[in-house]
């Protein structure tokens, strides 16, 4: 018996041998990384795969049973004028805020990476609207707009200028893309002046030499420079604000109406009334949106690469 047990301790031994000593270190991170595998897959995958079977089912708790109702939770997406001016109000807020966030990052950065006195006190400035909570940010700026006690709207009244931003439609998608602007730009404008500090010196005196001005070193030089870095952020920006939703939450509410509604606010309305299989069916389309911008932003860096 004694030596049975040691025969069949050799071999297990034996086995355990066969495995190099990098093999051995691969299955010991597996073994490590599996928990946390699953974790992501449960906290990931499950939800993602819930959420595209419920968008074909009529869902609600307090309304059962389930229903498998098709496309028709898309169908009534399409009819929506409600989801429809969301959508619509979500790609302008999206684009147009991105596009004047990079105008004026560019601005600023080029402006902080300049030499003068107080630059590390300026570039320190930069960054405070980017670090009030968006929240207390919209609430700060809902109180300037506001039409009876709003400071921009007294100063536009001393002008002869009677407006009220958040009671017109236009107003309050003007007023939201003005507050996205300027929380968000000193982020990009700080990432921007990352690429600016790798551009060498030796390029703008290069062209100094060469009589170009200061806008000939910026077209010809900077801009090329730092466009990949650009188109990145920008993709950023655009995904990230495609989930946007405290900011017309707390400033507007989604009005006046449903002028700044948003498809994420309108996602949450849903959630809230308890109509998860609707809820599901707009959260795929804002997943098919994302998606689409992601692959156009993929294009568009390849190209800038290319090009460069």
């Amino acid at each position: 018996m004694v030596a049975n047990a040691e025969n069949s301790r050799t071999v297990t031994r034996v086995k355990t041998s066969r495995l190099s000593l990098n093999q051995r270190r691969y299955v010991a991170a597996a073994l490590l990384l599996a928990p946390v595998i699953l974790l992501r897959l449960f906290t990931t995958l499950y939800p993602f795969v819930q959420t595209i079977f419920l968008s074909f089912e009529k869902y609600n708790p307090a309304f059962p049973p389930r229903q498998y109702v098709g496309l028709g939770n898309f169908e009534k997406i399409a009819s929506d004028i409600v989801v429809r001016s969301s959508v619509e109000f979500t790609l302008i807020f999206v684009f147009g805020s991105t596009l004047f966030q990079l105008i004026f990052g560019i601005m600023v950065a080029s402006l902080l990476n300049s030499r003068f006195r107080l630059r590390n006190l300026a570039r320190t400035i930069n960054l405070i609207p980017w670090a009030i909570p968006m929240v207390v940010a919209a609430v700060g700026w809902r109180w300037l707009f506001d039409g009876t006690y709003g400071w921009i709207t007294d100063l536009l009244h001393r002008l002869g200028i009677d407006y009220s931003w958040l009671i017109d439609p236009v107003g309050a998608r003007i007023a939201i893309l003005i507050v996205s602007v300027w929380k968000s730009t000193p982020f990009v404008a700080i990432s921007i002046l990352a690429g600016l500090q790798g551009v060498s010196e030796e390029l703008y005196e290069a062209a100094r030499v060469d009589g170009a001005n200061a806008w000939q070193s910026f077209w010809s030089i900077t801009l090329p420079l730092i466009m990949p870095l650009t188109v990145t952020i920008g993709m950023f920006m655009l995904v990230w604000q495609l989930a946007v939703f405290d900011l017309p939450y707390a400033m507007t509410s989604g009005g006046p109406g449903f002028a700044t509604s948003v498809l994420a606010y309108q996602i949450q309305q849903q959630v809230a009334t308890l109509n998860y299989g609707y809820a599901s069916a707009l959260s795929v389309v804002m997943f098919l949106i994302v998606g689409l911008i992601g692959i156009i932003g993929v294009v568009a860096f390849r190209r800038v690469q290319v090009a460069l």
